[in-house]
């Protein structure tokens, strides 16, 4: 059986639409150095799927910087490897035709689709944080001996974790039938009726899986990250299912003689002078001596300078907090900066 694998970045851009206003939901940044595509990408090339395919519709720029040619995950070959693929609209497509779902995308790569070489293709969202064993779903798959199967968890509210092992040629079948009927949905219009059929069968997931549905979701695995070492060392630490990322040649971080630093996870290139408690702290990041930085996330080249703080909140890359500003959320509403803004 050879398998390649899909990827779809832009599924649930609407979810956490801060957060995707100028990237893709595959490029938003987690856990201090990885992005969400990482996730499912990693746990392909643990199954051994070397030719991956990862779609995107807009806002994919990022996306292409931190993927590069997969260097980083042992893909970067001749023949397979891993791709950015571009929407195929025709030039200057209106809004109404750029897709925002499942089934509509597929059907606009029906043309990679058709070339692929293997009989197999493994599908698989970037809203899932997890480190899944898809070998055990693709040997139930194959054991199952069924055209598609799909993986579930009873960690999820929804069960399924928008994982899909189908064959090849039965997926060009369903695309060709939902491009005749004008099928809208995948999972009404296809999945359903097929698992009526008794052609899909399922394959539980065990392990923690955790779905970003929300910004509240987004922020709240955050900190459980800092507060629980067992979440942390399933999602970010997991031996037997590492979780690949781009390499940042950056120094290790830099402690003013004044820094305090309490249960918190800092990436590399760090250098804090101040006060930081319950963090989640991305590459860059710069924090002055009189600055507080406390159960926030502060993503890449952040700077805190004067006497700012910043409390339950999330701020994005770049963005500048200076003089005595005092930002303060809550749990269920945490305060938000956005990408480069500067408050002094």
């Amino acid at each position: 059986m050879k398998i390649a694998g899909l990827i779809f970045s832009n599924l649930h851009d609407s979810d956490i639409p801060r957060l995707t206003a100028k990237r893709t939901m595959g490029a938003v940044p987690f856990g201090g150095r990885y992005r969400l595509v990482d996730f499912p990408l990693s746990a392909m090339v643990n199954a051994g799927i070397s030719n991956i395919s990862i779609v995107a519709h807009h806002n994919y720029h990022s996306l292409m910087e931190h993927v590069g040619a997969g260097k980083d995950w042992d893909l970067a070959r001749r023949r397979g490897g891993v791709r950015i693929v571009p929407p195929y609209s025709r030039a200057y497509a209106g809004a109404a035709e750029c897709y925002d779902s499942r089934l509509q995308t597929l059907l606009s790569i029906r043309g990679l689709i058709d070339r692929l070489e293997e009989d197999t293709v493994l599908l698989s969202d970037c809203d899932t944080v997890a480190t899944p064993d898809l070998s055990a779903l693709i040997a139930t798959h194959k054991a199952a001996a069924t055209p598609m199967t799909i993986g579930v968890s009873q960690e999820l509210v929804e069960g399924s974790m928008h994982i899909y092992v189908i064959n090849v040629a039965y997926l060009r079948e369903l695309l060709q039938e939902a491009e005749e009927k004008r099928y809208t949905s995948f999972t009404n219009d296809i999945l359903r009726r097929r698992m009526a059929r008794g052609e899909v069968a399922t394959h539980r997931f065990d392990g923690r899986f955790y779905r970003i549905a929300s910004f509240a979701d987004y922020f709240g695995l955050h900190m459980l990250l800092v507060r629980d070492a067992c979440v942390r060392r399933a999602l970010l630490e997991n031996e037997a299912f590492p979780v690949y990322t781009r390499a940042v040649n950056a120094p290790p971080v830099k402690y003013g003689k004044n820094a305090y630093v309490h249960n918190s996870l800092i990436a590399e290139g760090c250098v804090i002078n101040g006060e930081v408690s319950n963090c989640v702290v991305f590459g860059g990041v710069h924090i002055g001596e009189r600055c507080v930085a406390s159960g926030s996330i502060l993503m890449e080249n952040c700077l805190l300078a004067g006497d700012a703080s910043v409390a339950l909140g999330v701020v994005d890359k770049g963005a500048c907090l200076g003089g005595s500003v005092r930002l303060h959320g809550h749990d269920s509403l945490p305060i938000f900066v956005e990408e480069g803004r500067k408050i002094v």
